[in-house]
């Protein structure tokens, strides 16, 4: 049972937290762009049974996504997947860091030190500073996502094959590129990281997904079938994932899950002479808001 009954959910995204936008989520062939001068690329969200806010409050979310359908992604609980390019120079696969990012203390609960050993174990990359002010969880990114064919996203040059789709890809040496557990491994090694260089003019596509974290319900299902309470994800602190620099200076895109008041959430009616965007996966267009707000206050 969802543990914030009084709350919906939404996720936003964008290159840091100033510029965040509503995403569509599991609109598979809609993504977000992001276009700055730190990265350039595509944003698309996907939440299993998901059922918050979407750009236009008018329109429903689609009630599944085809992703969660395939062997690769069956128990994934969510998904954000990722295609661009990192344009800064002088970036190595030590400094580009993914994961959890908090703006104040944690109250951890006292199962912590097990799910702490256990993501550890999952990612022997992991950097955990869970108890500091301003916590955080996250890895070097080349170390810690999966191998999977990944969907359809909006075109842009040298992502796509013939078919339309884009496999995972990083232009490193194939039997790394195709070979997931192979690549971790390899980047587990700070050596190897400081050595292998990004540079603007490669392409970059991945999926991080979950079978652990559900973010409908706000909870965490561990394997052995027991589910604990996520006390991180409330309405006072978001769930929120920032691609970045080791050292904090440059942000190159942010998604973030939180939960909005069901009390402060209403239904927009769409408005005249906006502009309209086309949906693809549900096959017609309709009006949405030109930037829309994320919610409306109640009068």
């Amino acid at each position: 049972m969802q543990r914030n009954a009084n709350y919906v959910l939404r996720v936003r995204a964008g290159p840091d937290m100033q510029h965040l936008e509503t995403v569509d989520v599991n609109y598979e062939r809609t993504p977000m762009k992001i276009d700055t001068e730190d990265f350039k690329g595509y944003i698309t969200v996907r939440v299993f049974g998901f059922s918050g806010l979407m750009s236009d409050p008018c329109h429903p979310p689609p009630a599944h996504a085809e992703y969660f359908s395939d062997g690769f992604s069956r128990k994934a609980l969510y998904s954000i997947q990722v295609v661009g390019r990192f344009l800064r120079s002088g970036l190595t696969a030590d400094n580009i860091m993914f994961g959890n990012y908090f703006d104040q203390r944690l109250p951890l609960p006292p199962f912590s030190r097990l799910f702490e050993w256990f993501m550890k174990r999952m990612d022997r990359t992991l950097v955990l500073d869970m108890k500091s002010d301003t916590p955080s969880a996250v890895s070097p990114l080349l170390s810690t996502i999966n191998n999977k064919i990944l969907r359809e996203l909006h075109p842009i040059d040298g992502a796509f094959d013939s078919a339309g789709r884009v496999a995972e890809f990083f232009p490193i040496k194939s039997s790394l590129n195709k070979d997931s557990k192979k690549r971790r491994r390899y980047f587990e090694k700070a050596t190897h990281r400081q050595h292998w260089k990004v540079k603007p003019t490669d392409m970059y596509a991945f999926d991080f997904y979950s079978p652990f974290i559900d973010v409908n319900h706000q909870c965490v299902r561990m394997p052995n079938a027991v589910v604990e309470p996520m006390p991180f994800f409330d309405g006072d602190m978001p769930l929120r994932y920032e691609c970045r620099t080791r050292d904090g200076s440059h942000t190159f895109f942010i998604v973030q899950f939180e939960l909005i008041p069901a009390s402060r959430t209403r239904q927009l009616r769409p408005h005249q002479n906006r502009p309209r965007r086309e949906y693809r996966d549900s096959g017609y267009e309709r009006e949405v808001l030109d930037p829309p707000p994320p919610y409306t206050e109640e009068d």
